[in-house]
């Protein structure tokens, strides 16, 4: 129980801490455009616990500070995760912009993770990290891709060898704009179609290349989640009779998003039905049983 007692203390006190950084971040950039809590209602439940009126430990605090890179005229978003023992752990940074390719945007957000590996652990360091960006992130919009590698003759036979992919990804939620558009952004720039379903609970489906597929995958798990899981993998192998495009089942990516509905304790939920018709007009139907562990059923119009 003392044990406990003890962790249970050690969060309040992150907590207080983290609180006390978002005030601080809020009156130095009152503008929503600049500062954007995704969900202002953490922390409500993040004082609710620091006053002991819950036991129930709220969700990452996860916001968006913007900035206009000087001289540019281009904006920088970068999305930033406490995690629950933050300052004792690293925020969790992704930094994007529409003025950075692919290359830029990997270095820019290493400089990121490098930076703050040479402050000290402990310290509140969201506001350091701002300073350090409007210092440096000018300059990483100006590099210069690595030089291209001698071209491959057998690459476009290799190609076609890759096997095709079709991925059905589970969130506990998806929420955050910053992720969303993230994920619409890069499965576009790897060629995948598909759909992510914003919400609670949130999916995401992707078909492409397997190496493309996993690709994305990897990139989707260093972000923050709840909960974020692989339900659901199917591959076929692919030749130079039959193009990877005849194994989809969707034309593009995009944001799908159905009418919620409110439940006895005032949560809101996605209309199942709804996405179980999407998902077999797209002769998908079958994947809802994975991804819920229940049989699907579409009721009939009245």
């Amino acid at each position: 129980m003392i044990e406990e007692a003890s962790e249970t203390d050690k969060l309040k006190e992150c907590f207080e801490l983290q609180l006390s950084e978002v005030e601080m971040l809020s009156s130095m950039y009152p503008d929503s455009n600049e500062f954007n809590v995704t969900m202002p209602s953490i922390l409500a439940d993040m004082t609710g616990y620091i006053d002991g009126n819950t036991s129930q430990i709220p969700n990452e605090l996860d916001f968006t500070w913007t900035m206009e890179v000087p001289g540019l005229n281009i904006k920088l978003d970068v999305n930033i995760t406490l995690q629950h023992n933050y300052p004792e752990s690293k925020p969790l940074v992704s930094a994007r912009s529409i003025g950075l390719n692919r290359h830029q945007q990997k270095e820019l957000n290493s400089g990121i993770l490098n930076y703050l590996e040479t402050l000290s652990p402990g310290d509140l360091c969201v506001i350091s990290l701002i300073n350090w960006l409007t210092e440096h992130a000018d300059s990483y919009f100006s590099l210069q891709p690595p030089a291209k590698e001698a071209s491959n003759p057998n690459k476009d036979s290799e190609a076609s060898k890759e096997p095709f992919c079709r991925m059905w990804i589970y969130s506990h939620h998806i929420y955050s704009k910053f992720k969303r558009r993230d994920i619409i952004d890069s499965a576009k720039d790897m060629n995948l179609t598909g759909f992510s379903l914003p919400g609670k609970p949130g999916f995401i489906c992707l078909e492409g290349f397997k190496r493309d597929c996993s690709d994305f995958f990897q990139n989707l798990k260093q972000m923050s989640w709840k909960k974020l899981s692989l339900v659901k993998e199917e591959t076929e192998e692919s030749s130079k009779e039959s193009s990877i495009d005849s194994f989809r089942k969707f034309e593009d990516f995009q944001e799908i998003s159905f009418q919620v509905r409110r439940g006895p304790a005032k949560e809101y939920h996605m209309d199942m039905g709804q996405f179980l018709k999407f998902l077999e007009e797209h002769s998908c139907g079958y994947a809802f049983h994975d991804l819920f562990g229940i049989e699907g059923h579409v009721s009939g119009d009245k």
